[in-house]
């Protein structure tokens, strides 16, 4: 590492440093493997998995670009981890330190295919994180997640922030809370505990530059990027704005769920938001799927389930039924939405700003979907 590097990771303003004192060194990557398949070639892995195709075969002692069907590859992808006040980030990070206005967005410099492949890398950094967690820390304990799979899709993201509402610092400071934003944040805590019970997981939209982030201070939101892609190969391959997620390509989420569940029985879906609803109570609303009157039963169960699970003092859990997209046609066992706060009350958008209050969302939710699981 360079100098400038080392000092930027540690926050140091000189070269001063002090016997006793810990320093942060910059190394995340993952080591994995590739089976090759029938029609595979050596350059086309080596793109998918954003590797250069000299660097591939120099890790598999490889002399030509000739592969055979059953053989084994090594991966090791480096991703550079950059400190920032509202991150970590990875690749790049925000132009902005923070959330500037509610029409402030920061458009995508990158093609469709290359957020995508770096989105797909840091989620195999992520999984194979919680891989080495479980080794550690997980043998023997109780998995009752176990042959599960589940779904998790993000609202909003790619060209749709969702809410972006205006709040307050601790000194009257504005500062702006981004929906689409929070909620992934919150989704990947999710899932890591759904991980750890054993569940198999699938994300809908997935990010290029950000996991799990604990923005310190507060005051530093979450910045409107407009990066985010659909988790998903080909719906990546056009060169087109128009191809990250939005309203009118929503039937993505559900097609890219009903893969992953591969008409399996022990199957879940939900769906994260925080939305802006001046109409309705502050606090959790749980939404099962109502087809004008229609009343799917197996949804309507997960969302009772889901709604006692999100209570909490002084704060209660709404239930609703309706017609919604994400829901329709979706081949999971049970499937909801997840409003967890409604940012239109300003105490609920300034508790969505601290992570510390966003892992304790992230629990509700998982008690649910483990209560209902139990209940089956």
């Amino acid at each position: 590492m360079s100098v400038a590097e080392l000092k930027q990771l540690n926050r140091l303003n000189s070269n001063r440093i002090y016997p006793g004192q810990t320093l942060r060194i910059r190394s995340s990557f993952v080591d994995d493997e590739y089976v090759v398949k029938r029609g595979d070639t050596l350059s086309e892995i080596a793109e998918q998995f954003s590797i250069g195709l000299t660097e591939l075969k120099r890790m598999n002692g490889l002399t030509s670009n000739r592969i055979r069907v059953g053989q084994k590859l090594k991966l090791r992808m480096h991703v550079e981890e950059l400190v920032t006040e509202n991150g970590p980030y990875y690749f790049y990070s925000p132009k902005a330190a923070a959330q500037q206005s509610k029409g402030y967005r920061e458009a995508p410099s990158k093609k469709p295919i290359e957020d995508y492949r770096n989105a797909r890398n840091l989620m195999r950094v992520f999984n194979a994180d919680i891989d080495a967690r479980i080794r550690q820390y997980g043998r023997g304990k109780s998995q009752p997640l176990k042959g599960w799979r589940i779904v998790l899709d993000p609202g909003h993201g790619g060209r749709d922030p969702g809410a972006i509402v205006s709040n307050v610092d601790g000194v009257n400071r504005s500062v702006h809370v981004v929906e689409d934003e929070y909620v992934y944040d919150i989704a990947l805590r999710l899932y890591r505990k759904l991980r750890f019970s054993g569940a198999a997981v699938e994300m809908t939209v997935i990010s290029p530059n950000h996991l799990i982030r604990n923005n310190e201070p507060a005051t530093v939101t979450f910045v409107h990027e407009q990066n985010e892609v659909y988790n998903d190969d080909n719906a990546n391959r056009k060169n087109s704005f128009s191809v990250r997620p939005a309203l009118s390509n929503i039937t993505q989420r559900v097609k890219i769920a009903n893969r992953f569940f591969k008409g399996g029985k022990r199957t879940l879906f939900v769906s994260l938001h925080a939305d802006n609803s001046p109409n309705r109570p502050k606090g959790p609303l749980v939404i099962y799927l109502n087809q004008k009157g229609k009343i799917n039963t197996q949804s309507r169960a997960f969302a009772q389930v889901m709604q006692k699970a999100l209570h909490h003092p002084g704060l209660s859990a709404q239930i609703a039924g309706r017609n919604l997209a994400v829901l329709r046609g979706n081949q999971a066992q049970a499937e909801i939405l997840v409003e967890i706060r409604n940012v239109h009350d300003k105490g609920e958008a300034w508790a969505l700003r601290f992570h510390d209050k966003r892992d304790p969302d992230a629990e509700r939710i998982f008690s649910g979907i483990l209560n209902y699981v139990k209940a089956r």
